[in-house]
């Protein structure tokens, strides 16, 4: 039986670790697609995949077999199944990566259900382990390291490339394998059934929805709160597996007992929806416990969702499943909407909060209805002192893990600085492709001591979740400034080989997308180069001279100054007029340079990326040929006066 028990939860963790993995693909294809065709861009058939395979996705689990004796082949076969398209989805291209992550979603989602008809227990355990486990693949730098079309392994001092396909194989192969040891064992387990009300259902999706936006990325609670993601990680982990010890859950139901039967809920409600707000609307260590102590809320919720018992319609729990993936899908396409609010859906400004409040409240419903018994006082799973045995360690090695890395050692700056500005596109090039390796590559390849970025996604859903800042930051050796514009997770970032100082940022005055400014001062010995970074869209003659009035605002008179960023179209005469007055000067018109395009990346015929300088001697520009963003990248050299590095950067 001990067996039996091991194979099933290696294989139930990894197919709903692979689950979440392909819903986090389906949803950056489906929410950067749809962006695009809101922007005005043309209709990608991908979108159209993406939206029908996830209808079907949804829909699997309600037709797949429900008696008793299919459950044992039913889940070798849908985690087979979900092994080999996960490692489909691992294909680096477009059309292949989505198809397999539908298949995974379709399959995985028919295991998920299976196994709550035969085992409630191990199926709460299963999206604690398996949200542990991508917490993990994430807790270096924010981007899953299975998601990555290559990984970087330092060995013997030198970065040695493993095709992410190839890491992909090893985990598929392991879960097949499994898969097939757990069928043996299958006699030997337990069977403890139960099954999902249409509350239940839809509390799935609310707890899939919090997860996948807000309380499994560490890199955008670091965001909402200020505090790096590394001092985050670890917490969140802790977070996720004390749960499991039985102790734990009997001291929360004890918690509530001065409270009347029918209130308790609403009381675990209440709290969750306080501790989200302060979360996100705060900052600083408090914040961040308000938001640790609601994924610990969060994942104490799993033993409310499912109903012990053989359910007296299997078609409907299946069918309550189906409609929480439906609800997931609702509310993550809400919480990505919410970012695009300019193109027609001002009812959606500012409140990507909402939602999540929304998720929080749909997954407190099994919570809010009446139960015969409390589910946090049944009988473990495991035998007592092995989950504590269990959580420690985890949480110890999260603490390694998220410490690991240290700084790097830098040379001193010579009189020369190579300022760059780039507009990454949340990531994607023109055809909507994934591309931050190769934007990574892009700026390594022209060697900039400081680049300012523009469209940098922090967290987002459509960036696979990941935080572009910390991402590249990390990447490339530089340290990082960020400032928002649009629901904390978009905005602008500054990377620099060395620190940045009096880091912050504004709004800009406008209609339509919120819009800023970020500004930074770059020490360099004796000498300090003040860094104004933006983005600006097309607008009225009156708003663009009032914005640039704002952004000349940020310069300090006396001292060197570069204003970069992407300004959304060729500067008019009266706006060069505007900046010409601080002693701001085009690089280009010093060279001689002309056209100096940068959009469209492929064959640009437009110039709308800018770098400016003030007190500092242009000595080259160009524009680097990239297709891995819709902009191509520009970077002038500028004479400066010999000084002394500072510090060494920490990622």
């Amino acid at each position: 039986m001990g067996f039996a028990r091991t194979y099933r939860v290696i294989e139930g963790s990894l197919v709903t670790l692979f689950f979440l993995q392909a819903a986090r693909v389906v949803f950056a294809v489906l929410l950067k697609l749809t962006a695009v065709v809101l922007e005005g861009g043309p209709f990608n058939g991908l979108l159209a995949i993406a939206v029908v395979g996830l209808l079907l996705a949804a829909v699997a689990p309600a037709l797949a077999p429900r008696a008793r004796s299919t459950l044992p082949g039913l889940l070798m076969f849908a985690a087979m199944g979900t092994g080999a398209a996960r490692l489909i989805m691992a294909v680096s291209q477009p059309e292949v990566q989505l198809v397999g992550a539908l298949a995974v979603l379709a399959l995985g989602g028919v295991y998920i259900a299976a196994l709550l008809g035969a085992n409630w227990q191990r199926w709460v355990g299963m999206w604690i382990a398996a949200l542990v486990l991508e917490q993990f693949m994430r807790i270096g730098n924010t981007y899953d390291l299975s998601l990555r079309p290559w990984l970087f392994v330092p060995a013997l001092g030198v970065r040695l490339a493993v095709p992410g396909l190839a890491v992909q194989a090893v985990l598929s192969a392991l879960l097949i394998v499994v898969s097939r040891l757990a069928r043996r064992a299958a006699r030997h387990e337990p069977y403890w059934p139960a099954h999902l009300t249409l509350a239940g259902g839809a509390a799935v999706g609310g707890f899939l929805a919090l997860q996948m936006l807000a309380l499994a990325l560490p890199g955008a609670v670091g965001r909402w709160t200020g505090v790096p993601h590394s001092a985050i990680s670890p917490w969140f982990v802790l977070a996720t597996v004390l749960p499991l010890s039985g102790g734990v859950r009997r001291a929360m139901s004890e918690t509530l007992n001065p409270f009347a039967e029918r209130l308790r809920g609403w009381v675990w409600l209440m709290i969750l929806l306080i501790l989200l707000v302060v979360g996100n609307r705060l900052d600083g260590p408090g914040a961040v416990s308000a938001l640790v102590a609601a994924q610990f809320m969060t994942v104490l919720l799993l033993w409310w969702l499912p109903l012990p018992g053989e359910p007296r319609s299997p078609r409907g729990s299946r069918a309550a499943f189906s409609l929480g993936m439906l609800v997931f899908a609702a509310l993550v396409t809400l919480y990505g909407l919410a970012f695009e609010y300019m193109h027609g859906l001002g009812w959606l400004r500012n409140q990507g909060l909402l939602v999540l409040l929304l998720a929080a409240g749909l997954l407190a419903l099994p919570r809010l209805l009446p139960r015969v018994a409390d589910p946090w006082l049944a009988p473990p799973a495991l035998p007592r002192g092995v989950a504590a045995t269990f959580i420690a360690p985890v949480f110890v090695l999260a603490l390694v893990i998220s410490g690991a890395g240290g700084a790097q050692a830098l040379p001193a700056p010579g009189p020369t600085l190579r300022v760059a500005t780039y507009n990454i596109n949340g990531g994607y090039d023109a055809q909507g492709v994934y591309q931050l390796e190769a934007i990574a590559r892009t700026i390594e390849a022209a060697s900039p001591d400081v680049v300012l970025l523009q469209e940098v996604d922090a967290g987002h859903p459509a960036a696979y979740g990941a935080d572009q800042v910390t991402v590249l930051a990390k990447r490339l050796g530089m340290y990082a400034v960020y400032y928002p514009t649009v629901e904390q997770l978009r905005g602008l970032a500054i990377l620099s080989r060395w620190p940045l100082a009096e880091a912050g940022g504004l709004l800009l005055p406008g209609d339509g997308e919120q819009l800023g400014a970020q500004r930074a001062r770059l020490a360099l010995g004796g000498e300090t180069v003040v860094l104004v970074n933006t983005r600006l869209v097309p607008a009225s003659e009156e708003t663009r001279l009032e914005q640039v009035a704002v952004l000349l605002g940020l310069l300090e008179q006396g001292e060197p100054a570069v204003l970069a960023g992407d300004f959304g179209t060729a500067l008019s005469e009266q706006e060069m007029r505007q900046v010409s007055l601080l002693g701001i000067t085009d690089p280009n018109d010093a060279l001689g340079i002309e056209g100096g395009y940068t959009v469209p990346a492929a064959a640009p015929t437009a110039r709308h990326d800018f770098i400016l300088v003030r007190d500092l001697t242009p000595l080259d520009a160009r524009q680097v040929q990239s297709a891995a963003s819709d902009h191509r990248l520009v970077v002038v050299e500028v004479e400066r006066v010999q000084a002394e590095p500072v510090g060494s950067p920490g990622g």
